[in-house]
């Protein structure tokens, strides 16, 4: 298979206290993974699709088990923990977890 031909990888993040505990209230995933099959001109895979809770652990494990390795994902698309309470930690952690994975 011609790099032209490969789709690419693509994993989706939602970050939700209410659907990790309930994931048939998430509208997110099955949203993305439609605009990724109705408007990614066949090139993308949505290879993973994960919920977790407003949890710098659980969201740095995501990305890092998508990202690194011999196969890693080439976009994660995240979702939710982006509010103003202190438990919104999403942008601070993808801030961290690409910050340090630059140095690898």
């Amino acid at each position: 298979m011609s790099v032209a031909n490969t789709k690419l990888k693509a994993a989706i993040l939602v970050v939700s206290e209410t659907a990790s505990k309930d994931p048939s209230t998430d509208k997110c995933i099955p949203t993305l993974k439609e605009v990724f099959e109705t408007l990614g001109n066949g090139q993308w895979d949505v290879s993973q699709a994960e919920i977790v809770p407003d949890s710098v652990l659980a969201i740095q494990r995501a990305i890092r088990t998508w990202t690194d390795g011999e196969n890693p994902t080439n976009l994660v698309v995240t979702s939710g923990g982006t509010g103003f309470a202190t438990k919104d930690v999403t942008p601070e952690v993808r801030f961290v977890v690409m910050s340090s994975s630059k140095s690898h």
